[in-house]
């Protein structure tokens, strides 16, 4: 029979317990509106939910560094493990070093705690990799364009440089000699912070023919200052073009002593030359003469000689004076390249003529001498490193199209090497780069702002997560300051950091976590976080950044 009544006392009790109860057979009707349950036993508790988020950014981290990301969106969030500057907002931030050899940001005027270089900054012709002290050439066309610079770093006394001068180009399909390779020259110069040095780099010489290059005073020929020949084209009158062009030089130079274009039109003026690496000769009928060395190779040979190797070959220029032309061609000129023949051969197509490689004195043109014998090569420019201001100056000449320099731990592949082989071809670019070594550094009041992150919706609360690591011993929340921005940076709310651990041991790494309700800041979905950091030295490798 079913029982019909339940006496008070004759269930013990916990005789009814969750593991007695199928799922779904308690409904919501079957529970009093007054039931007397507590609000902590129906709310997920608030800790569990930072966690998650902190979660979240840790995996947002770990992701990022093993897949090599820069910056790594998440929904309602992102992460930037630094690899490089993408992330941060140059413009806005303040005295924000980053060291590119280590990916992280550092609060002092020299990234101290690298093993090698504390910086390095890198330059081709139209690019440059460390943008803090650095500003990068312009390269339009060939023949043309604008020059780098560096701005010396408060505290940095002296500045390593290694340059790299260009290739010659290699003239005339067929032709089975070859253009040759550009100098190497390094050496330390003493510096002051704030100072300011132009970097030129050089271009490699072209094949030709092309347009002639037109720009002034004496910025002319390709590659940066290593020339070209011309010549009326018989078919085209009016018409100029130009053969085959020596190698530019590279070089580093004072522009408060005189600039660039000026000091080609004077004689030398130490004050305004610190450091030149040569290019290279072009080729026809000879070899082009190697750049670099005190004194570039003449065409035709591997012998540093100002005369001319024969008739048609340029020599190489030198410390005071510049190659000599072959028949009909110029004379190499204070960091120009001579210009090859003007001569115009009878019947259709015209001659071209062969430009000196540029240098500290630039190589001979290459001349003519006749359809018997043709077109010799041009030599190749010189390197210079006697500014008084240089120590430990070197240069290294090149050997035939290879260029100098390529047993460099700092050498980068495809760069200053001449051409050999049937057909026509550029020579390889230079390279200058400029390193510092650590010095005792100060600690520098800097700022590090994100570039703006929109959000899906409006946020009224926010989380950031920093990965930073100790060199001296900070104050959270005094030497380093967290804000985060929901209006694009117009106004910050400060985030309380507090201290998460280390990410693995008792040193090294560690995580700072911290939170701030946003929704006081002007309506907005443009995400931005703000560190500010102060008195102690310390490094930022990554920041994580949630809101909801």
């Amino acid at each position: 029979m079913a029982i019909s009544k339940i006496k008070t006392g004759s269930i013990t009790d916990s005789a009814i317990t969750s593991a007695k109860i199928s799922d779904g057979t308690i409904v919501n009707a079957d529970i009093s509106p007054s039931a007397a349950i507590v609000a902590s036993k129906t709310v997920i508790c608030t800790a569990v939910t930072d966690q998650n988020a902190f979660n979240i950014s840790l995996l947002g981290f770990k992701m990022a560094v093993n897949e090599g990301l820069t910056v790594f969106n998440l929904v309602d969030g992102v992460v930037d493990e630094f690899h490089d500057e993408s992330g941060t907002d140059e413009a806005e931030g303040s005295n924000d070093l980053y060291c590119a050899s280590s990916d992280y940001y550092i609060n002092s005027n020299v990234a101290t705690g690298v093993s090698t270089s504390a910086l390095s900054a890198g330059f081709t012709t139209t690019a440059r990799t460390e943008s803090d002290t650095s500003t990068a050439g312009t390269n339009p066309a060939l023949g043309s364009g604008t020059f780098g610079s560096f701005t010396v770093p408060s505290s940095i006394t002296s500045i390593n440089a290694f340059l790299w001068g260009a290739g010659g180009g290699k003239h005339g399909a067929g032709a089975p000699n070859k253009s040759g390779g550009g100098g190497f020259t390094e050496g330390t110069l003493a510096v002051t912070g704030g100072q300011s040095i132009e970097v030129v780099v050089a271009e490699g010489g072209v094949s030709g023919p092309g347009p002639e290059p037109t720009d002034s005073p004496k910025f002319t020929g390709y590659g940066y200052t290593g020339n070209a020949g011309s010549s009326p084209e018989p078919t085209s009158p009016g018409t100029t073009l130009v053969g085959a062009s020596g190698g530019g030089l590279s070089g580093i130079f004072n522009p408060s002593v005189s600039t660039f274009p000026q000091m080609q039109t004077n004689a030398p003026t130490a004050p305004g030359v610190f450091l030149v690496a040569g290019g290279g000769g072009a080729n026809n009928s000879a070899d082009g003469g190697a750049g670099g060395g005190l004194g570039g190779d003449a065409a035709g040979t591997t012998t540093e000689q100002t005369n001319k190797n024969t008739n048609a070959n340029g020599g190489g220029g030198d410390q005071e004076q510049g190659g000599q032309g072959g028949t009909n061609a110029q004379t190499g000129e204070f960091l120009r390249g001579g210009l090859g023949t003007t001569y115009v051969e009878s019947g259709p197509g015209g001659t071209y003529g062969l430009g000196g490689g540029g240098g500290f004195y630039g190589g001979g043109g290459g001349g003519w001498v006749g359809p018997s014998c043709g077109h010799g090569g041009s030599g190749g420019g010189s390197s210079y490193y006697g500014h008084p201001q240089i120590t430990s100056g070197s240069t290294e000449e090149g050997s035939g199209d290879e260029g100098g320099g390529t047993a460099s731990p700092h050498y980068v592949a495809c760069t200053n090497e001449g051409k050999t082989g049937a057909n026509k071809a550029q020579g390889e670019d230079g390279y200058v780069l400029i390193t510092a070594d650590a010095v005792c550094a100060a600690t520098t009041a800097t700022t590090i702002i994100s570039t703006a992150f929109t959000a899906t919706s409006v946020p009224t609360s926010s989380r950031i997560v920093v990965f930073e690591e100790n060199v001296d011993t900070p104050t959270l929340n005094t030497d380093i300051i967290a804000s985060i921005s929901r209006d694009g940076g117009s106004n910050f709310t400060t985030a309380t950091l507090s201290d998460s651990g280390y990410v693995t041991g008792s040193s090294g790494q560690r995580i700072l976590t911290g939170q701030a309700t946003i929704s006081g800041q002007p309506s907005g979905q443009s995400m931005r976080w703000k560190l500010a950091l102060a008195n102690n030295k310390v490094k930022i490798h990554g920041v994580s950044l949630q809101w909801a």
